[in-house]
């Protein structure tokens, strides 16, 4: 029942191109695979940075499904038919080597923000939904003394040059990092939701929509959570 669902694509369709940032880059290619392997249309990974799918977007390179955070899509016209994927988690991280806090409860994970010597996060003047989520956050009244740094790029960068011992960014971006220690997720659940949807450009709409209820069927819920994405629902 499953395979004749995404079957709705013609043969025709040999190929789809997909922009998506770091964050949520791991989950779609983990079911781009089995995709491919039921339908024979072959998808390709593109994209990289937000200000690079979105760049892209708006030159009318290369694009059939776009996953962003769904702030960004709301405000970006050309792409149609917006779907809610789920919720990324920020994550917290260390440089590798160096001890890891106990971030398992709220109240750990507070004591360990003050207690850390600098905290890297993306600068959200920059715009991307993660910094400007984790400004939210660290806008608390009881956080009021954590000392911030707010980067240009990926946070961790400020863990290899010193200016930071912590960096709160996307747990899937920290997960495949090989050179910060993983604390986990931030307890209360802070993160950004993602949704995908189809570029005014894409050569076959019914492959990209078919591809798109691929990513979103409830089955895939174990992949995405596997690679840091909780599908929406589950």
């Amino acid at each position: 029942m499953l395979l004749t669902c995404w079957l709705v694509a013609p043969a025709s369709a040999a190929s789809l191109t997909v922009l998506a940032p770091a964050s949520v880059t791991p989950g779609l290619q983990a079911l781009a695979a089995p995709f491919s392997a039921k339908t024979g249309i072959t998808v390709t990974m593109g994209g990289g940075a937000r200000e690079k799918v979105l760049g892209i977007l708006k030159t009318g390179g290369p694009a059939d499904v776009v996953a962003l955070p769904t702030n960004d899509l709301v405000e970006t016209p050309t792409v149609t038919g917006m779907t809610p994927l789920g919720h990324i988690a920020v994550g917290v991280a260390v440089k590798a080597g160096a001890r890891v806090p106990d971030i398992s409860t709220p109240e750990k994970f507070r004591a360990a923000l003050l207690a850390a010597k600098g905290v890297a996060y993306a600068d959200p003047k920059a715009g991307t939904s993660a910094g400007q989520i984790i400004a939210a956050m660290l806008s608390a009244p009881d956080l009021a003394k954590v000392k911030r740094v707010p980067v240009q790029g990926l946070a961790v960068t400020a863990l290899q040059n010193g200016q930071a011992d912590m960096a709160l960014q996307m747990l899937p971006e920290l997960a495949a990092n090989k050179d910060v220690a993983l604390a986990g997720p931030v307890p209360d659940g802070t993160g950004v939701n993602f949704s995908v949807g189809i570029a005014v450009q894409a050569t076959d709409a019914v492959a990209a929509q078919a591809f798109i209820r691929f990513l979103t069927d409830p089955q895939n819920a174990a992949m995405w959570k596997k690679n840091g994405l909780t599908l929406l629902g589950h």
